[in-house]
């Protein structure tokens, strides 16, 4: 029998698989046996069934070996931030085997970080966590990934979110323009706003990834973070083609002039590759940026393609996203729709209507003032005024209708 009784008054349940019990459980009550027995029996019909043994890792358990697999598969920003974002775990759950977790335990972790948190971070942890478990269901560790079903709580987050905050195209080339006495700062300020690539990307750039057929471009295809190694991988995962603007063409080539094909395009006059703090304090960017980041500079690039009538999908592609829901949720509040210009037209007119109206009657009541004497000035005037105003051919009022008969 799957479930009997054993001396001790107790029942024990176990489960069959070709002839031979691959798991067994005490309970106290026969219908808690019957219970697991039966839902054990569903899991192997259905291919889902995990030996309770694998259940026993604890939770701080698999996010090690979650972070051990992620360090060669993901970027190295990529794989910091994940793990700044499983740092937010308490050891209670650090502490608990993962078959004993639910989605309520996530839930009510979620209440607790949003009190200190902005929702935008505490959504991000959400993200990390239901990757990190549905890696654990495809290696076999769980049956199902229990933050599925979790959410993260709507309301006010304890941060203000940063918004899109990029140039404007004058104000690109006046922040370009004052570096004229670095050209190399100059330079990268002008490719990083007109070309959409990030940071790291710009310093693993070589003079091989500049292509002219069948038009200018970069080829990005690495990236290197400050302090870090090369990585032969992007951010987005996969290489991207960016045009060059035409006036991006002769500092290319400048950079280009006498170096080899492997050679970094863009470093220091010292040969040196650049580094973010290094070029923020020689570019005294604090003070020209008016509290933009170095990150605004991409965002740049994407509003004036947007702008310029570039498609949708070819800016996703430009900039490397994942999705042109991504783009789309970051700029198309950027980009307007033909309902928005169309509902914008009528209100230009009626406001451009009523400047020249009141224009209008300005000039006649000025008029009318210049022909009368100052000692014919008094409650008239006073009255004429108002009246002048709410008509498009003001009249004195002792010349309107009747009042000649007085």
């Amino acid at each position: 029998m799957a479930v009997d009784q054993l001396p001790s008054g107790k029942w024990r349940a176990r489960v069959y698989a070709s002839g031979r019990i691959i798991a067994t459980r005490t309970f106290t009550l026969k219908t808690d046996a019957r219970t697991w027995e039966a839902e054990q029996v569903r899991q192997l019909a259905m291919g889902t069934y995990l030996p309770p043994a694998r259940g026993k890792l604890t939770l701080g358990e698999l996010a090690e070996q979650w972070m051990k697999a992620r360090a060669n598969a993901v970027a190295t920003s990529t794989l910091r931030e994940e793990g700044y974002s499983l740092a937010y775990l308490p050891p209670t759950l650090r502490d608990r085997p993962m078959a004993a977790l639910r989605p309520a335990h996530f839930d009510a972790l979620y209440a607790t970080l949003l009190g200190k948190l902005a929702r935008s971070t505490v959504s991000r942890f959400r993200n990390t966590l239901s990757s990190m478990f549905g890696w654990a269901v495809r290696e076999g560790r769980l049956s199902t990934n229990p933050v599925l079903a979790s959410r993260v709580p709507r309301g006010s987050a304890a941060g203000a979110r940063r918004e899109v905050y990029p140039f404007a195209i004058h104000e690109l080339r006046a922040v370009h323009a004052v570096q004229a006495h670095r050209p190399d700062l100059a330079d990268v300020v002008l490719v990083l706003g007109l070309t959409g690539i990030r940071w790291e990307e710009l310093r693993g750039l070589r003079v091989r990834d500049v292509q002219h057929v069948p038009y200018p471009a970069l080829r990005v295809s690495r990236s290197w973070p400050d302090g870090e190694p090369v990585r032969n991988v992007t951010k987005g995962g996969g290489a991207l083609t960016v045009p060059l603007a035409a006036e991006l063409l002769p500092l290319i080539e400048q950079r280009s002039a006498g170096k080899a094909p492997e050679d970094v395009l863009f470093s220091t006059p010292a040969g040196t590759p650049y580094s973010c703090p290094n070029f923020k304090r020689d570019a005294r960017w604090m003070d020209l940026a008016f509290g933009r980041r170095i990150h605004d500079l991409r965002h740049t690039a994407a509003t004036l393609w947007l702008g310029a009538g570039i498609d949708l999908k070819t800016t996703q592609a430009w900039l490397g996203h994942s999705s042109a829901k991504l783009t789309a949720d970051l700029y198309a509040h950027w980009m307007g729709t033909d309902a928005e210009c169309c509902g914008a037209r009528p209100v230009e007119r009626d406001a451009e209507r009523r400047s020249h109206s009141h224009d209008t009657v300005t000039r006649a009541y000025l008029r009318v003032l210049e022909r009368r004497s100052p000692g014919q000035q008094g409650d008239a005037d006073r009255g004429f005024s108002w009246w002048a105003l709410r008509d498009s051919n003001p009249r004195h009022p002792r010349c309107k209708r009747g009042a000649l008969t007085n």
